[in-house]
């Protein structure tokens, strides 16, 4: 086209970052070493750093005016007791899903909490750059299995290569980075 928003350049810049070339010519050039039976892929440590960070700071802030109000240093107050009690609750269930979520490859199944995907039943699987949230984007694994059950899974693992290559190994030609 003649013409192009401002919106859609900044927009084809954000996904520059993800490289998807890149990742296409690192799967290429990878070679997995010492095949085993079963592999787990946890979070990434940057992503897993960044949201403790989070929760820490959340915990920190609700354990303080909890602290404050039980020593008697602030006026006893029923809302911020069950804001604080909430907030420390949250901040420990998103940091238990968070360093308690794990992929696992078991022969030629994937793993996912309670879903098994069987990759001999992997009709397509596409890597993609998808949205997250309003403004910011990550890449997907989005995996359709012939019984026309879609799973998208987010690609903030560690060691994102091995899994893409173990996926690629076996089901071939169906694995496409777009």
């Amino acid at each position: 086209p003649l013409f192009r928003s401002p919106h859609y350049a900044r927009k084809e810049r954000s996904l520059d970052i993800y490289k998807l070339e890149n990742l296409k010519k690192r799967l290429e050039e990878y070679k997995i070493k010492d095949e085993k039976d079963t592999y787990i892929f946890r979070v990434n440590k940057k992503y897993a750093a960044s949201s403790s960070i989070f929760f820490i700071m959340i915990s920190f802030i609700a354990l303080y005016s909890l602290y404050k109000e039980l020593t008697g240093a602030e006026k006893f107050s029923l809302f911020r007791t069950i804001l604080g009690i909430a907030l420390l609750g949250y901040s420990m269930f998103a940091a238990w899903l968070l360093f308690g979520y794990k992929i696992v490859i078991k022969k030629n199944v994937i793993i996912i909490g309670k879903i098994s995907i069987n990759m001999e039943e992997i009709e397509s699987a596409t890597v993609k750059i998808d949205r997250i949230s309003a403004f910011k984007y990550d890449r997907f694994l989005d995996i359709v299995t012939k019984d026309k059950k879609r799973v998208k899974l987010r690609l903030n693992i560690g060691n994102d290569v091995l899994f893409l290559k173990l996926i690629q190994n076996y089901t071939g030609d169906k694995l496409v980075i777009s």
